[in-house]
C-alpha cells in the first residue's frame, strides 16, 4: 500500500504539532487514521543510528516550544499573572484548539483572549482574559497597515455649517478597550519591574495605537471613550459630540487625538436640502 505525499505530510504534521510526546502522537487514534493505521516505520525510513521516535521528537518538541516562545513574547503579562508553568499549560491547550494556520505568527494569539475567558477553572480568569485582550491589542496595533495621520488643519478647513456632518476615518492601528479591571495600571507596573497583585474590579477605558513606529497606550475617561467610539464607528461629528457631557473639554480631546494620529481622513456628510436646491 503506497501513501501519497499529501497524506504523508498531513500525518507528519500531526505528529509534529501533537502536544504530547512522539510516542503519544504515534498512538493517537486521530494520527493513526491519517496513516491508515500503518506503523510509523512503514511511512518513514528509520535512521541508521537511533530510532524513529527520537528523530521525530526533535521536530515534535521543537515546534511546540517555538510557538510557546511566540506566545510568551506576545502575552508576557499573562505569564506573569499566572506563573510560567500554568501559562505554558494554558498555551498548550490553546494551541491544540487553535493551531497555527497563518505564516504571520503575529496572528497566532488572535483567539487567545476569548479562549482564556472560556477557561472556567482558571484562577483570576476575568482579569487575565482582559490582560490578554490588552496584549493582543498591542500586537494588532504593531502589525496594522501603514497610514498617514490626518492633519489637524484638515478639520479646521471645513466650513462651520458642514462641520457637524463630517465623518472621521480612524487609523487602522487604533483600538478601543472598555475593561472591568484597571488592567493598564497593572500592566505598567509590571513593565516598570514592580509587579502588583491582581487588582479588584474597577472599570477602565483605553486606546491602543501606533505612532512613529511605536505602540502606545492612552487611558481614557468614559466620556472620551464614548465619543471616540462613535467616531471610530463612522458616526457624524455632531452625533458623536452629542454624547459628551456639557462640561467636556472637547477641543482639548481633539487636539490630543489629532496629535496622536488617531484619524487618517475625513468624509464630508451629505449636503442639506437647502444647499441641494441651490445647486439644482
Amino acid at each position: 500500500m503506497t501513501t501519497s505525499l499529501r497524506a504523508l505530510q498531513r500525518w507528519f504534521a500531526a505528529v509534529v504539532v501533537h502536544p504530547g510526546t512522539v510516542e503519544e502522537a504515534f498512538a493517537d487514534r486521530a494520527v493513526q487514521r491519517l496513516a491508515r493505521r500503518r506503523a510509523p516505520t512503514a511511512l518513514l525510513v528509520p535512521p541508521a543510528n537511533g530510532d524513529l521516535a527520537t528523530r521525530c521528537g526533535v521536530y515534535n518538541g521543537g515546534y511546540l516550544e517555538r510557538l510557546v516562545e511566540v506566545m510568551q513574547g506576545d502575552f508576557g503579562g499573562v505569564q506573569q499573572a499566572l506563573g510560567e508553568a500554568a501559562f505554558r499549560a494554558l498555551v498548550a491547550r490553546y494551541l491544540q484548539r487553535h493551531p497555527s494556520r497563518h505564516p504571520n505568527l503575529n496572528r497566532l494569539g488572535r483567539a487567545f483572549p476569548a479562549f482564556v475567558s472560556a477557561q472556567r477553572s482558571l484562577q483570576k480568569r476575568a482579569f487575565v482574559a482582559e490582560l490578554a485582550q490588552l496584549e493582543l491589542a498591542l500586537t494588532i496595533a504593531f502589525d496594522a497597515p501603514e497610514f498617514t495621520p490626518l492633519a489637524g488643519a484638515a478639520i479646521a478647513a471645513v466650513p462651520a455649517e458642514r462641520l457637524g456632518g463630517i465623518r472621521l476615518r480612524a487609523n487602522p492601528s487604533l483600538q478601543l478597550l472598555a475593561l472591568r479591571h484597571p488592567v493598564d495600571v497593572w500592566y505598567q507596573a509590571w513593565k516598570d519591574g514592580k509587579p502588583a497583585a491582581v487588582p479588584r474590579p474597577q472599570r477602565s477605558w483605553l486606546a491602543v495605537y501606533r505612532r512613529d513606529d511605536r505602540v502606545w497606550r492612552q487611558r481614557l475617561t468614559q466620556a472620551e471613550f464614548t465619543v471616540l467610539s462613535a467616531l471610530v464607528a463612522g458616526r457624524p461629528l455632531a452625533e458623536a459630540l452629542a454624547k459628551a457631557p456639557a462640561t467636556a473639554r472637547v477641543r482639548e480631546w481633539f487636539a490630543e487625538w489629532a496629535q496622536n494620529g488617531f484619524f487618517t481622513a475625513l468624509r464630508r456628510g451629505p449636503a442639506t436640502k437647502a444647499r441641494r436646491r441651490e445647486r439644482g
